[in-house]
């Protein structure tokens, strides 16, 4: 794989996971399990779960047992602006860049692991 195969959200959730570990109960306090599924050229890439009832979150779909109570869908480069505080979900949403797929009103409790993330 060369490094522009490489998806820039890799590194974000390796981030986001750095800060969890040292956080204990950050990923709870979402209590929703979440599945992003990260693209480029519109196929998608990878996905990753955050599982906030478990308090984990791993690269994947949700494993057996759980259920996503929200998608989203969002391109690499999107996503990285929105984990880096640089974009907020609202106004990529409102330009049709992410797509959620579920309870809308779950995925704003990812905002406390994103603004967390954004002072990297």
């Amino acid at each position: 794989m060369t490094k522009d195969d490489q998806l820039q959200a890799t590194v974000a959730f390796a981030e986001i996971n750095k800060r969890a570990d040292s956080q204990p109960g950050l990923i709870k306090k979402i209590n929703a399990v979440i599945v992003f599924d990260v693209t480029k050229d519109g196929k998608i890439q990878k996905s990753w779960t955050i599982d906030g009832k478990q308090g984990t979150l791993y690269e994947g779909k949700p494993k057996e047992g759980t259920t996503a109570q929200v998608t989203i869908t969002v391109d690499d480069n999107d996503f990285v602006d929105l984990a880096s505080g640089k974009a907020n979900a609202p106004s990529l949403f409102a330009k049709g860049k992410l797509k959620v797929k579920g309870n809308v009103m779950l995925a704003q409790k990812l905002s406390t692991l994103f603004k967390e993330q954004s002072k990297l």
